[in-house]
């Protein structure tokens, strides 16, 4: 065997090796996003419960939207990784408008967090020229 055909088979197990890892990787975060998504379906379940009596229609709206919500969260966990990424590229073919318009609402939702952030002041503990502190403690001697 060459030195050309021995590098070839290391990387090509390497490359397999990282494949796997990817994809463990990927399922973890898919079953932790599953599991933040039930969480929402069953507040959306509670919340149908507590408008219940006050407002039925209410109720059922979002009883209905806890239902699809939870679908959700079973798709993610019973699906693998390519076969979401092609139902998430189909409904992009299918639905471009929406694809882009919920685009731009993440990419606007993502500024203004880190817009938020940014504008946080800095808890460092330094006093500033009015001799407090960040948090507005007064600088003890």
């Amino acid at each position: 065997m060459s030195a050309t055909e021995q590098a070839a088979q290391e990387a090509a197990a390497i490359g397999q090796a990282m494949g796997r890892k990817a994809e463990n990787i990927a399922d973890r975060s898919k079953q932790a996003g599953a599991e933040a998504i039930a969480g929402a379906a069953r507040t959306a379940e509670a919340l149908a419960d507590s408008v219940a009596r006050e407002s039925p229609a209410i109720a059922d709206y979002v009883r209905g939207a806890g239902q699809k919500i939870d679908r959700l969260a079973t798709d993610l966990r019973e699906k693998k990784v390519g076969d979401l990424l092609n139902s998430a590229a189909e409904f992009g073919r299918s639905q471009p408008v929406v694809l882009l318009a919920g685009a731009a609402l993440l990419g606007f939702a993502l500024s203004r967090l880190i817009k938020a952030g940014a504008a946080q002041p800095a808890r460092s503990g330094s006093m500033d020229d009015s001799g407090t502190f960040g948090d507005s403690q007064r600088y003890q001697r």
